[in-house]
Protein backbone atom coordinates (compact mmCIF):
# COMPACT_ATOMS: atom_id res chain seq x y z
CA UNK A 1 0.00 0.00 0.00
CA UNK A 2 1.29 3.49 -0.90
CA UNK A 3 1.42 5.73 2.16
CA UNK A 4 1.16 9.53 2.40
CA UNK A 5 2.00 12.19 4.99
CA UNK A 6 -0.64 14.90 5.45
CA UNK A 7 1.53 17.97 6.02
CA UNK A 8 -1.29 20.30 7.04
CA UNK A 9 -4.49 19.41 8.91
CA UNK A 10 -6.73 21.00 11.52
CA UNK A 11 -8.22 18.08 13.46
CA UNK A 12 -8.98 20.34 16.41
CA UNK A 13 -11.55 22.17 14.26
CA UNK A 14 -15.05 22.00 15.73
CA UNK A 15 -16.34 20.44 12.49
CA UNK A 16 -14.64 17.20 13.53
CA UNK A 17 -16.07 17.03 17.02
CA UNK A 18 -14.13 14.15 18.59
CA UNK A 19 -11.79 13.04 15.77
CA UNK A 20 -10.28 10.02 17.54
CA UNK A 21 -12.14 7.31 15.62
CA UNK A 22 -11.44 9.02 12.30
CA UNK A 23 -7.73 9.45 13.03
CA UNK A 24 -7.45 5.84 14.19
CA UNK A 25 -8.94 4.68 10.88
CA UNK A 26 -6.62 6.93 8.84
CA UNK A 27 -3.52 5.46 10.47
CA UNK A 28 -4.85 1.95 9.76
CA UNK A 29 -5.28 2.87 6.10
CA UNK A 30 -2.81 4.77 3.86
CA UNK A 31 -1.75 7.69 6.10
CA UNK A 32 1.63 7.34 7.83
CA UNK A 33 1.90 10.84 9.28
CA UNK A 34 -0.14 13.96 10.02
CA UNK A 35 0.87 17.50 10.99
CA UNK A 36 -1.90 19.04 13.08
CA UNK A 37 -1.50 22.81 12.80
CA UNK A 38 -2.36 25.58 15.25
CA UNK A 39 -3.55 29.07 14.38
CA UNK A 40 -3.35 30.74 17.81
CA UNK A 41 -2.29 29.81 21.33
CA UNK A 42 -5.41 27.76 22.09
CA UNK A 43 -5.50 25.74 18.86
CA UNK A 44 -1.73 25.27 19.05
CA UNK A 45 -2.12 23.90 22.58
CA UNK A 46 -5.05 21.69 21.54
CA UNK A 47 -3.12 20.42 18.51
CA UNK A 48 -0.18 19.46 20.68
CA UNK A 49 -2.46 17.61 23.10
CA UNK A 50 -3.98 15.68 20.21
CA UNK A 51 -0.60 14.92 18.65
CA UNK A 52 0.65 13.43 21.91
CA UNK A 53 -1.97 10.67 21.57
CA UNK A 54 -0.45 9.30 18.34
CA UNK A 55 3.06 8.19 17.47
CA UNK A 56 2.70 9.47 13.89
CA UNK A 57 0.98 12.78 14.55
CA UNK A 58 3.01 15.93 15.00
CA UNK A 59 2.12 19.57 15.49
CA UNK A 60 2.98 23.15 14.58
CA UNK A 61 2.39 26.15 16.85
CA UNK A 62 1.93 29.68 15.56
CA UNK A 63 -0.28 32.73 15.14
CA UNK A 64 -2.23 32.88 11.88
CA UNK A 65 -2.70 36.28 10.21
CA UNK A 66 -6.43 36.12 10.99
CA UNK A 67 -5.63 35.89 14.72
CA UNK A 68 -2.95 38.56 15.10
CA UNK A 69 -5.24 41.30 16.42
CA UNK A 70 -7.12 39.02 18.80
CA UNK A 71 -3.96 37.39 20.17
CA UNK A 72 -2.27 40.77 20.62
CA UNK A 73 -5.26 42.03 22.60
CA UNK A 74 -5.54 38.82 24.63
CA UNK A 75 -1.89 38.79 25.69
CA UNK A 76 -1.23 42.53 25.89
CA UNK A 77 0.95 42.90 22.82
CA UNK A 78 2.57 41.10 19.92
CA UNK A 79 5.69 39.93 21.73
CA UNK A 80 3.69 38.67 24.68
CA UNK A 81 1.45 36.70 22.31
CA UNK A 82 4.44 35.12 20.59
CA UNK A 83 6.17 34.39 23.91
CA UNK A 84 3.09 32.41 24.98
CA UNK A 85 3.96 29.90 22.23
CA UNK A 86 7.45 29.16 23.58
CA UNK A 87 6.48 26.25 25.87
CA UNK A 88 4.65 24.62 22.96
CA UNK A 89 7.51 25.17 20.51
CA UNK A 90 9.97 23.48 22.88
CA UNK A 91 7.98 20.23 22.96
CA UNK A 92 9.47 17.30 21.03
CA UNK A 93 6.16 16.75 19.19
CA UNK A 94 6.24 20.30 17.79
CA UNK A 95 8.15 20.09 14.52
CA UNK A 96 7.29 23.45 12.92
CA UNK A 97 6.27 27.03 13.66
CA UNK A 98 2.99 27.88 12.01
CA UNK A 99 0.60 28.57 10.61
CA UNK A 100 1.93 32.07 10.01
CA UNK A 101 1.89 34.52 7.11
CA UNK A 102 -0.30 37.11 5.41
CA UNK A 103 -3.93 37.09 4.30
CA UNK A 104 -5.05 40.04 2.21
CA UNK A 105 -8.31 38.37 1.13
CA UNK A 106 -10.13 38.65 4.46
CA UNK A 107 -7.96 41.26 6.24
CA UNK A 108 -9.22 40.10 9.66
CA UNK A 109 -6.12 41.76 11.16
CA UNK A 110 -4.57 45.04 9.93
CA UNK A 111 -2.00 44.37 7.23
CA UNK A 112 0.82 46.14 9.04
CA UNK A 113 0.14 44.05 12.14
CA UNK A 114 0.11 40.88 10.03
CA UNK A 115 3.52 41.80 8.62
CA UNK A 116 4.96 42.48 12.07
CA UNK A 117 3.71 39.17 13.47
CA UNK A 118 4.97 37.31 10.40
CA UNK A 119 8.41 38.90 10.59
CA UNK A 120 8.74 38.32 14.34
CA UNK A 121 7.68 34.68 14.11
CA UNK A 122 10.15 34.00 11.30
CA UNK A 123 12.88 35.52 13.48
CA UNK A 124 11.88 33.15 16.27
CA UNK A 125 11.93 30.18 13.89
CA UNK A 126 15.47 31.08 12.86
CA UNK A 127 16.53 31.16 16.50
CA UNK A 128 14.89 27.79 17.18
CA UNK A 129 15.91 26.27 13.82
CA UNK A 130 12.35 25.22 13.15
CA UNK A 131 10.73 25.18 9.71
CA UNK A 132 7.83 27.59 9.23
CA UNK A 133 4.45 26.85 7.67
CA UNK A 134 3.40 29.86 5.57
CA UNK A 135 -0.17 30.93 4.85
CA UNK A 136 -0.19 33.21 1.79
CA UNK A 137 -3.51 34.41 0.42
CA UNK A 138 -3.40 37.22 -2.15
CA UNK A 139 -0.21 38.54 -0.53
CA UNK A 140 2.44 36.85 -2.67
CA UNK A 141 4.70 39.86 -3.16
CA UNK A 142 4.81 40.86 0.50
CA UNK A 143 5.27 37.28 1.67
CA UNK A 144 8.23 36.84 -0.67
CA UNK A 145 9.76 40.16 0.37
CA UNK A 146 9.61 39.21 4.06
CA UNK A 147 11.02 35.74 3.37
CA UNK A 148 13.88 37.33 1.39
CA UNK A 149 14.74 39.38 4.48
CA UNK A 150 15.26 36.11 6.40
CA UNK A 151 17.87 34.12 4.46
CA UNK A 152 18.23 31.58 7.28
CA UNK A 153 14.54 30.69 7.29
CA UNK A 154 13.16 27.53 5.72
CA UNK A 155 9.84 25.78 5.61
CA UNK A 156 6.69 25.15 3.60
CA UNK A 157 4.46 27.23 1.37
CA UNK A 158 1.20 25.71 2.54
CA UNK A 159 -1.75 25.15 0.18
CA UNK A 160 0.20 26.86 -2.59
CA UNK A 161 -1.79 29.44 -4.55
CA UNK A 162 1.01 31.42 -6.16
CA UNK A 163 2.38 31.41 -9.68
CA UNK A 164 5.14 29.22 -11.08
CA UNK A 165 7.47 32.24 -11.00
CA UNK A 166 6.87 32.81 -7.28
CA UNK A 167 7.28 29.09 -6.63
CA UNK A 168 10.72 29.22 -8.26
CA UNK A 169 11.71 32.07 -5.93
CA UNK A 170 10.67 30.08 -2.85
CA UNK A 171 12.49 27.00 -4.13
CA UNK A 172 15.69 29.07 -4.29
CA UNK A 173 15.26 29.81 -0.58
CA UNK A 174 15.05 26.32 0.91
CA UNK A 175 11.25 26.08 0.87
CA UNK A 176 9.10 23.08 0.13
CA UNK A 177 5.84 23.57 -1.79
CA UNK A 178 2.66 21.90 -0.54
CA UNK A 179 -0.52 21.43 -2.57
CA UNK A 180 -4.00 20.90 -1.19
CA UNK A 181 -7.21 19.70 -2.83
CA UNK A 182 -7.40 22.94 -4.81
CA UNK A 183 -4.91 21.33 -7.21
CA UNK A 184 -7.79 19.17 -8.46
CA UNK A 185 -10.27 22.02 -9.04
CA UNK A 186 -11.43 22.86 -12.57
CA UNK A 187 -10.19 26.46 -12.36
CA UNK A 188 -6.70 25.46 -11.17
CA UNK A 189 -4.72 26.17 -14.37
CA UNK A 190 -2.25 28.49 -12.58
CA UNK A 191 -1.71 25.89 -9.87
CA UNK A 192 -1.09 23.16 -12.42
CA UNK A 193 1.71 25.21 -13.94
CA UNK A 194 3.12 25.93 -10.50
CA UNK A 195 3.16 22.25 -9.55
CA UNK A 196 5.04 21.32 -12.71
CA UNK A 197 8.08 23.39 -11.70
CA UNK A 198 8.47 21.76 -8.27
CA UNK A 199 11.17 19.06 -8.13
CA UNK A 200 10.11 15.69 -6.76
CA UNK A 201 12.34 16.21 -3.72
CA UNK A 202 10.58 19.45 -2.71
CA UNK A 203 6.89 18.68 -3.19
CA UNK A 204 4.37 17.91 -0.45
CA UNK A 205 0.63 17.32 -0.29
CA UNK A 206 -1.89 18.20 2.39
CA UNK A 207 -5.58 18.44 3.14
CA UNK A 208 -5.95 21.70 5.10
CA UNK A 209 -8.89 19.72 6.46
CA UNK A 210 -11.72 20.14 7.18
CA UNK A 211 -11.50 22.54 4.21
CA UNK A 212 -10.61 22.20 0.50
CA UNK A 213 -11.81 18.66 -0.15
CA UNK A 214 -10.47 17.54 -3.53
CA UNK A 215 -12.48 16.47 -6.57
CA UNK A 216 -14.43 14.12 -6.44
CA UNK A 217 -15.14 14.85 -2.74
CA UNK A 218 -15.84 18.59 -3.05
CA UNK A 219 -18.50 19.79 -0.66
CA UNK A 220 -17.66 17.18 1.97
CA UNK A 221 -15.79 17.67 5.22
CA UNK A 222 -12.23 16.98 4.14
CA UNK A 223 -9.91 14.55 5.91
CA UNK A 224 -6.58 12.87 5.25
CA UNK A 225 -8.22 9.87 3.60
CA UNK A 226 -9.13 12.06 0.63
CA UNK A 227 -5.56 13.25 0.07
CA UNK A 228 -4.85 10.46 -2.42
CA UNK A 229 -6.78 12.41 -5.07
CA UNK A 230 -4.46 15.39 -4.68
CA UNK A 231 -1.43 13.08 -4.72
CA UNK A 232 -2.66 11.36 -7.89
CA UNK A 233 -2.97 14.73 -9.63
CA UNK A 234 0.46 15.85 -8.46
CA UNK A 235 2.06 12.59 -9.62
CA UNK A 236 0.45 13.03 -13.03
CA UNK A 237 1.76 16.59 -13.35
CA UNK A 238 5.29 15.56 -12.38
CA UNK A 239 5.19 12.54 -14.69
CA UNK A 240 5.97 9.95 -12.02
CA UNK A 241 4.22 6.76 -10.94
CA UNK A 242 1.82 7.18 -8.03
CA UNK A 243 3.73 4.77 -5.77
CA UNK A 244 6.98 6.60 -6.40
CA UNK A 245 5.35 9.97 -5.74
CA UNK A 246 4.00 8.73 -2.40
CA UNK A 247 7.39 7.35 -1.36
CA UNK A 248 9.13 10.63 -2.14
CA UNK A 249 6.41 12.75 -0.54
CA UNK A 250 6.81 10.90 2.76
CA UNK A 251 10.59 11.26 2.54
CA UNK A 252 10.17 14.99 1.94
CA UNK A 253 7.87 15.39 4.94
CA UNK A 254 10.27 13.53 7.20
CA UNK A 255 13.14 15.69 5.95
CA UNK A 256 11.53 19.10 6.39
CA UNK A 257 10.16 18.18 9.83
CA UNK A 258 13.37 16.39 10.88
CA UNK A 259 11.46 13.19 11.67
CA UNK A 260 13.58 10.07 12.00
CA UNK A 261 12.06 6.88 10.60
Amino acid sequence: MSMLFDTHAHYTDEKFGNPTSLIDSLFRDDICGILCVGTDEKTSRDSLSLAKKYNNMYTAAGIHPHECAAESEKHGGMQEAIDALLPLLSDEKTVALGEIGLDYYYDFSPRQMQKEFFDAQITLSEQLRLPIVIHDREAHGDVLDIVKAHPDSFGIIHSCSCSAEHVKEFLKRNYFISFSGSLTFKNASKLLEAAKVVPIDRILVETDCPYLAPVPMRGKINHSGYMKYTAQKAAELLGVEYDEFCRREVENAHRIFNIKN
